[in-house]
């Protein structure tokens, strides 16, 4: 009975709308309860009856996949298995779900999967990142149901079930399992169609904005698996506070069993526009199905911002005609613990510390990420380059031409990739692919990469022409140098981002970074019609691994050491030579957070890429995270850098500090050591003396303070230099070597450098090489050489002897290297290390007297015939 105390007016209004809301869509999680078992199984998983009580208990989000940690040998738990998976949950339909049509939602799976309901095949589908859902109607009933889900994220090997889905390569692992929501949706027979390829069903173009009225296309694609009817399709914009701007009624009939499309032009008067960080205003599309009694079958509601996108060769990015310069981080999905099954929680830490940093884009590496962090991209006003899931190759590894498997694999999950996103105003650009011809350019296959990356960029364009493509390119001929006939992928999309990574790759030599504006200059100059950008460019860094100078020896770019500092110094080279171009439309750190990859043992982790600026469990933002914060916020930043280097090697240090205040002061142990400029986010204290035990460094800048903690633990007369190396060592008697450190010219070299392509799988690796006769080997490890270089060595005056540690890596015959040293300002030595020695690749020390002035001892090396050459120094008193 109603109740007599409700005023009419209520009872009137309730009784139009219930009737009405009664039959609009549900979702249902499917979240708990659900039964997992890794491998094969004896008899029918997919059969109700199936004895499942044996399975482990998990709930969805899962995957079985567990690796990345931050330790010089893989975790002891670490679970890489790649092939199938079992999952099954028993269900029962929602209230009012009766006389309804029921589909499952998967949000993604991995790779393959393949769903049962009560023994019922509903489908397959392929692909790892993209929603996709099956009608489950003719299979549920009432009471009980059971889900099986079989996942299969096999390697793409020859003959595999995913040897032709893209990707079928790249530097992450690929998790298995249901790692995303999986839900059960109940609509009407009637409804906006939930089986265009993952999508919403609904979609808006904006065909024309200006500051008087904005014009909006909205397609709605409808679907009617019932008795033919008619119908009204209700379609309307609502602005941020949820009143209508716009609408329009439209009467159909749905045939029994047809699909149709309606398309309504709206007019918006005074558009308030979606501006980025600036201002990310969002309206909201809603597309109603109403049956012929008023009530509403189905409801969609859809972002919508109003914005245009374009990019160009010289002025780069442009959001409402205005020119942005986007700056931005390379994004994985992935965290430590959790893999790919991460919460919403999770990407809202992720979010928030990419908006702390201060960018303004993120480059979805290297696939489509989950809805729930596009939607944190529209509220934030983060530009978003989202981007296929296709990696290294346009082809399976020997055949140059692309399979026709492999095509229908990458077009299907491009179109997947815009249907289920086209909506969001943060995506600015479709990626069509990443680094097509890395395998090609090491000679590891052929390849004929563009028709298939022209093909896909068509793809994007039929199914959204309003915004531009782009694509990642790496390993192209560089400007100036004649063409050698390689595969290129530059041009098969309207823009390109370069991936580069001077200071790290290739030379490994941190003062490379300085090359890159000169490189991306010359990209502009030779395709001035094509926008040009940084798709990747970064350094790896281990938080507990350190240098005392980052241009002493070079780098392990794919294996260990990877010190904190050199991570910064690439960064503070890079962004000042990409900061003042212009004509880029975009740049994009590699990465955020350090992610996954099974391919790499690098700096203090293993399975992990070290190039974040965030660690794989979001704890600590690395140094270069401040460099960033401080050139990219809005935010007053002060962060001294190298906190984590608490017992230093040296006595004399250099202290930096990043600030986007104009100076900065320093103290230590309360004593003022003055202020400096802080140039391009740098502030430099060169020549900080620490005292014996603790020290308290504290820097002031911009009302800001920062302060930490550095031990020296002495001698105080002594001083040990491990020369050509970027990381220190301490001998068994507890004499400890700093790395190369207070040289001026020359270069550090490794006797045994870490030689590795990632992709090569029957890479033969070469013994290492033995010096003979070196009693202590690190001493022998690596050396520094050069026609003339010199060390300035910190010490008390005083009188010293000096050792030095030498041997020939190159020559084997006395008289091919000679070379002069002066010690102190005394009279120079004669030296050929392999007539000392007694043959190259031998072992032995000199030992020189020498004075220390002025607070430094001066070592002077000249080359006679050849480089001077030394591979370790000690000094001690007399």
């Amino acid at each position: 009975m109603m109740n007599t105390k409700m005023p009419r007016w209520l009872v009137a209004l309730l009784l139009i709308l219930l009737p009405a809301l009664a039959h609009a869509r549900t979702e249902t999680p499917l979240a708990d309860g659900w039964r997992f078992h890794l491998g094969e199984v004896a008899g029918d998983a997919s059969a109700p009856g199936f004895d499942d009580a044996g399975w482990q208990q998990v709930a969805v989000p899962h995957t079985w996949n567990r690796l990345g940690n931050y330790d010089l040998t893989r975790r002891a738990d670490a679970d890489t298995t790649r092939g199938i998976g079992w999952y099954r949950l028993r269900f029962t339909l929602p209230e009012g779900a009766a006389g309804q049509r029921t589909f499952l939602q998967f949000d993604a799976a991995s790779i393959i999967a393949e769903v049962w309901v009560n023994g019922r095949k509903l489908g397959r589908h392929e692909g790892a990142f993209s929603r996709f859902r099956l009608d489950a109607t003719d299979a549920v009933r009432a009471g009980e149901n059971v889900l099986a889900v079989r996942v299969d994220n096999s390697k793409p090997e020859p003959g595999s079930t995913t040897e032709f889905i893209v990707p079928i390569s790249g530097d992450f692992f690929m998790y298995g399992g249901l790692y995303r929501p999986v839900s059960l949706l109940s609509v009407d027979a009637a409804h906006i169609d939930l089986m265009d390829h993952g999508g919403p069903g609904l979609y808006g173009r904006i065909t024309a904005l200006d500051d008087a009225s904005a014009s909006v296309s909205v397609l709605a694609r409808l679907r009617n698996a019932g008795k033919a009817g008619r119908f009204t399709l209700r379609t309307s914009v609502l602005d941020a506070a949820g009143g209508q701007v716009a609408g329009r009624e439209q009467a159909l009939r749905l045939g029994a069993g047809a699909a149709a499309e309606r398309e309504v032009a709206l007019t918006i008067a005074n558009p308030h526009r979606w501006n980025g960080l600036a201002d990310p205003y969002l309206y909201r599309m809603v597309a109603e199905l109403v049956g012929r009694d008023g009530t509403v079958l189905d409801r969609v509601e859809q972002p919508l911002g109003l914005r245009t996108v374009a990019v160009d060769p010289d002025r780069g990015f442009l959001l409402n005609g205005r020119k942005l310069q986007l700056r931005g981080v390379n994004r994985h999905q992935d965290r430590q613990e959790k893999g790919w099954a991460i919460s919403e929680a999770d990407q809202q830490q992720d979010m928030d510390l990419i908006r702390e940093v201060g960018a303004n884009s993120i480059r979805l590496a290297h696939y489509n990420h989950a809805g729930t962090f596009y939607d944190l991209a529209d509220r934030t006003g983060m530009m978003l380059w989202a981007e296929l899931g296709l990696v290294n190759l346009a082809s399976i590894p020997g055949i140059a031409d692309t399979p026709p498997q492999m095509r229908a694999s990458a077009e299907a999950q491009m179109v997947e990739l815009i249907r289920q996103n086209q909506n969001h105003p943060s995506v600015a650009v479709w990626g069509i692919g990443n680094e097509i011809t890395n395998w090609s350019s090491k000679g590891l296959t052929p390849s004929n990469a563009r028709p298939l990356m022209e093909a896909l960029d068509a793809v994007a364009k039929r199914e959204d022409p309003s915004r531009p493509t782009t694509i990642a390119a790496c390993c192209e001929v560089l400007p100036g140098e004649a063409d050698d006939g390689r595969d290129y992928t530059s041009g098969t999309a309207d823009s390109v981002g370069f991936n580069l990574y001077y200071g790290w790759y290739v030379s490994g030599r941190v003062a490379d970074a300085t090359r890159l504006g000169g490189v991306m200059r010359g990209y502009h100059a030779e395709m001035p019609d094509l926008p040009v950008g940084v798709g990747e460019y970064g350094a790896g860094g281990a938080t507990t691994q350190h240098t005392d100078n980052v241009h002493g020896g070079k780098i392990e770019s794919i294996y260990r050491p990877q010190a904190e500092e050199i991570q910064s110094a690439v960064h503070e080279l890079s962004w000042k030579e990409l900061a003042p171009l212009d004509f880029l439309w975009g740049t994009w750190v590699w990465q955020m957070f350090d992610a996954t990859s099974d391919l790499r043992e690098e700096g203090d982790s293993s399975d992990i890429n070290t190039k974040g600026l965030v660690t794989f469990d979001r704890a600590i933002r690395k140094d270069a995270f401040w460099f960033y914060k401080a050139a990219w916020s809005d935010q007053p930043v002060l962060h001294l850098t190298g906190s984590r280097y608490v017992d230093r090697a040296y006595r004399v240090i250099e202290v930096r500090a990043y600030s986007n205040a104009p100076e900065a002061s320093l103290t230590v142990n309360g004593r003022a050591l003055g202020t400096v400029p802080c140039a391009n986010f740098v502030c430099v204290w060169p020549g900080v003396e620490l005292a014996a035990g603790e020290n308290r460094i504290e820097a002031v800048a911009g009302g800001q303070r920062d302060a930490m903690a550095l031990r020296w633990s002495g001698p105080g007369r002594a001083l040990h230099v491990r020369t050509g190396s970027l990381a220190g060592v301490t001998l068994a008697d507890g004499t400890r070597y700093g790395s190369d450190n207070f040289f001026d010219g020359g270069l550090g070299w490794t006797l045994n450098p870490y030689r590795r392509e990632l992709y090569a799988t029957n890479e033969q690796r070469a013994a290492p090489k033995v010096v003979a006769g070196a009693t202590v080997p690190d001493l022998y490890a690596s050396w520094r050489a050069g026609q003339s270089f010199r060390y300035s060595l910190p010490l008390p005056d005083g009188d010293y002897t000096v050792r030095l540690h030498l041997f020939d890596p190159v020559e084997t015959e006395a008289g091919k290297r000679v070379f002069t040293v002066q010690a102190g300002g005394r009279a120079s030595v004669r030296i050929d290390p392999v007539e000392r020695a007694g043959g190259g690749m031998r072992a032995t020390i000199v030992e020189l007297p020498a004075v220390a002035e002025d607070g430094l001892l001066v070592l002077d090396f000249a080359g006679v015939v050849g480089e001077a050459i030394v591979s370790a120094i000690d000094v001690t008193p007399r």
